[in-house]
């Protein structure tokens, strides 16, 4: 691999990952050394949810013909990254993804330089941020943040933003942290900084 790296930001339903990624987006557009890479999933768009539409036939195609770089399951759905992270990568660019706590381990066989980003907020603010989706029933939501609360510890990530209050403090947490990750690696390798 070249001088890239990628940056995996994780963290349950509900946390507000996509929100803190779109921020990040816009803040570095003018920063060409980023690449924000926008999964595919088996699932239709819908607005608490930024990623491109595939079906299970393109999926699983990509996955015997090695169109990704990288593809998994999670929840029932298929998802996947454009095979273009590769080559940003090692081009030496910093690709950031919203990606399934369960990828990390592949992210890692795949990509040698990555960094694990967390996104939480407390249990109350995500409870109500599901069920305010629509998506799940009351109870299959306190299920769900059970099941969140017995992996939390599993995670060891570089760094953890809590994304409780005001999404533009949240937003510039993870702006501030990508912009001194570039800013400590310019012009040698970002394995230093990864």
């Amino acid at each position: 691999m070249g001088k890239g790296g990628f940056v995996a930001i994780v963290g349950p339903s509900g946390v507000g990952k996509d929100t803190l990624i779109a921020h990040a987006r816009r803040a570095l557009a003018d920063d060409e050394r980023f690449l924000f890479v926008r999964r595919m999933v088996t699932r239709e768009s819908n607005p608490f949810e930024d990623h491109d539409t595939i079906d299970e036939a393109a999926f699983a195609d990509g996955c015997t013909n090695g169109g990704f770089a990288l593809a998994w399951r999670a929840h029932g759905l298929g998802y996947a990254l454009p095979a273009e992270t590769i080559a940003a990568i090692e081009a030496g660019s910093v690709a950031v993804c919203n990606l399934s706590r369960g990828a990390i381990a592949a992210a890692r066989q795949r990509f040698p330089r990555v960094l694990v980003i967390s996104i939480t907020a407390p249990a109350d603010v995500l409870a109500a941020r599901l069920v305010g989706r629509g998506r799940e029933t009351v109870d299959a939501v306190a299920e769900r943040l059970r099941r969140e609360a017995a992996r939390a510890d599993q995670l060891r990530p570089d760094l953890v933003i809590l994304n409780d209050g005001p999404v533009e403090r949240a937003a510039r947490e993870l702006e501030v942290f990508l912009r001194r990750l570039m800013n400590s690696t310019e012009g040698s390798d970002l394995s230093r900084g990864l």
